[in-house]
């Protein structure tokens, strides 16, 4: 007869073998391990850290830091699952403020490898040495050993064959180590950090608070020469780093990093943030640098969404999205950016001069010397030709440079001349600094921008002789009830008039001669869909911001030359000529040098 026990499907694991299921979640490469490896080092308060391996880690791994050290009792505790010396309870999970709390991950690394640690505190004589095989303790020893820990893997996954067969190449496996050294050089500059391959140091942070130090280390001079400050504090998120200039982008997201109390992390939030922030600023296909870092408190965020903590869930994600789009778009609207053509359109200036493509079709033998003599006269010849017909002489190099920097202090608005109107969308003009293209619709955003943030509630308001009827949506309504006030501020002066019905009694005199009930629904209907659609919370700035665009020249408005000038003038005399309050860029400038170089000059 089958008894209960053998009619059983469900087992229970033993130690070994969930050690290795677990490893199979946190310990995924070599790289898994210098991760684990270095957040405890961080984690014990190190200030130097020392990585070196051999074969791109797959035989060997030694993490080495100067932090607190372990007792001989903690050492092998360690090394039994769900250790940990970070979280007592589970109510803890939800206000973790170390990077790595994760009980399994050193017995995980442990059971697929040969491991050796040696630790010692400072306030002891002598250290611990344990001494490790496939999750096995074989020995534990006295040793003496500088305080700190120091851990040793060798051979990963020896014991997993099939997983051992998938890890790549030793050039490959070091690639993910150095990027994720990189990572916590930027997210801890404070720390020194090296790596080292095949007994060869090849990367070591600068080990300075200053994070441009970090971006020149990590992304070089010209990175770190193109970025600036981002600061803000919006309730209980704190938020600073780096966004780069448009004349700086990468071909690829390898430039954006975002931490959340210091911790690496994807957000898919924070990543759209970023690109609506900096919508319009660069081509298709480009992307700025971005090193982001969030402090909130640890009960605003859950980081156990993945077991390798690199995924986060806010609790309130779209108000983080929110702060993290104005943060940046105040970086660059303070930071008076000015696009250039080159900037923006890269291919526009990467003209070729035009090829002689050679008549000879004789194919060519080597021990043919007549035809190639013949050959090679006719190509120079027709070379020589082309010369004259499409070159002029070039200054030299060091005029180039010369002329390049001067225009480079050059203000482009400064004495710019309107030569034209384009598709009554762009203005053309001439300054001495070269040729700009105005986007006449972003350019009076930004002047209305300023006047409406400079006289809020006391802009000028018009009485209407006969009051305007709003009858919104129920969604409008509710939106625009919240916002009476504001909208007075800018001069609406806005009344209940029963059920989702409103009164318009009064509007900006910028608007006079505007149609300003659709310039007014326009408004609300942006701000509805902030507030609703996109659970945004809309303050004063955004307000502002709405405002502006919506009362804004339009694209496809013609214009005078008196009106095309006036509103340079008036743009030249705003907080940032040259970006909107969206982040846009309002002025384009081609060069003098860049427009020779086009020509061949």
């Amino acid at each position: 007869m089958e008894t209960r026990a053998q009619r059983s499907i469900i087992n229970i694991l033993d130690d070994n073998t969930a050690n290795k299921i677990a490893a199979g979640e946190v310990i995924e490469r070599p790289a898994s391990v210098v991760k684990e490896l270095i957040e405890n080092s961080l984690d014990a308060g190190a200030t130097e850290i020392r990585i070196d391996l051999i074969d791109g880690g797959k035989r060997l791994i030694r993490v080495t830091d100067n932090g607190i050290g372990m007792s001989r009792e903690d050492s092998v505790l360690s090394l039994k699952r769900h250790a940990t010396s970070k979280i007592k309870s589970a109510d803890d999970l939800f206000s973790i403020r170390t990077l790595g709390f994760r009980g399994e991950a050193l017995p995980s690394i442990a059971s697929v490898s040969h491991t050796e640690i040696v630790t010692r505190k400072s306030e002891e004589d002598l250290g611990t040495k344990i001494t490790c095989v496939a999750g096995k303790i074989e020995e534990v020893t006295d040793i003496g050993a500088p305080p700190g820990t120091s851990v040793l893997v060798k051979d990963l996954f020896f014991n997993l064959p099939a997983r051992q067969k998938f890890l790549k190449t030793a050039q490959t496996e070091l690639g993910h180590i150095t990027e994720l050294v990189n990572r916590f050089a930027i997210s801890h500059g404070e720390v020194d950090i090296t790596l080292s391959h095949n007994d060869r140091v090849i990367f070591r942070s600068p080990s300075s608070n200053l994070l441009t130090d970090a971006v020149l280390t990590v992304f070089g001079r010209d990175a770190a020469e193109a970025v600036v400050e981002i600061n803000s504090q919006a309730g209980p998120y704190k938020i600073y780093g780096v966004i780069s200039k448009p004349s700086y982008s990468k071909a690829n997201r390898s430039g954006q990093l975002f931490f959340v109390n210091r911790r690496f992390v994807r957000n898919r939030n924070l990543i759209h943030a970023l690109d609506e922030a900096y919508r319009g600023i660069l081509p298709q296909g480009r992307f700025p640098l971005l090193i982001c870092f969030i402090d909130v408190p640890p009960e605003f965020v859950d980081v156990n969404v993945h077991p390798t903590k690199i995924e986060v869930k806010f609790a309130r994600e779209w108000e983080v999205h929110n702060i993290v789009i104005s943060c940046i778009r105040d970086a660059l609207s303070s930071s008076n950016i000015i696009p250039n053509a080159e900037d923006l359109l890269p291919s526009a200036l990467n003209i070729r001069r035009p090829t002689f493509t050679p008549t000879y079709q004789k194919k060519l033998s080597r021990s043919t010397t007549d035809e190639l003599e013949e050959f090679r006269m006719s190509l120079a010849s027709k070379l020589e030709q082309q010369k004259k017909e499409l070159f002029v002489p070039q200054i030299t190099q060091e005029g180039f440079t010369e002329e390049k920097e001067t225009a480079a202090k050059i203000d482009p608005l400064e004495s710019a001349e309107v030569l034209a109107q384009a598709r009554n969308l762009y203005i053309i003009a001439q300054s001495p600094a070269g040729i700009l293209l105005i986007d006449q619709h972003v350019a009076h955003e930004r002047i209305l921008y300023d006047q409406l943030s400079n006289m809020y509630s006391k802009v000028h308001a018009q009485r209407l002789i006969v009051p305007l009827t709003l009858n919104l949506g129920h969604r409008e309504a509710l939106v625009i009830e919240h916002k009476l006030d504001d909208f007075r501020a800018l001069g609406f002066e806005i009344e209940s008039f029963g059920k989702d019905s409103f009164i318009v009694r009064s509007i900006p005199v910028i608007i006079v001669d505007k149609n300003y009930e659709r310039v007014l629904k326009d408004m609300i209907e942006e701000l509805t869909e902030l507030t609703i659609t996109r659970r945004l919370l809309v303050r004063r700035e955004a307000l502002i911001t709405t405002s502006a665009c919506k009362m804004a020249i339009k694209a496809g408005d013609k214009l005078s030359h008196e009106e095309m000038a006036r509103l340079i003038s008036d743009l030249k005399h705003t907080s940032n000529p040259y970006l909107c309050p969206h982040g846009r860029p309002i002025v384009v400038c081609l060069s003098n040098h860049d427009l020779d170089k086009m020509f061949g000059r």
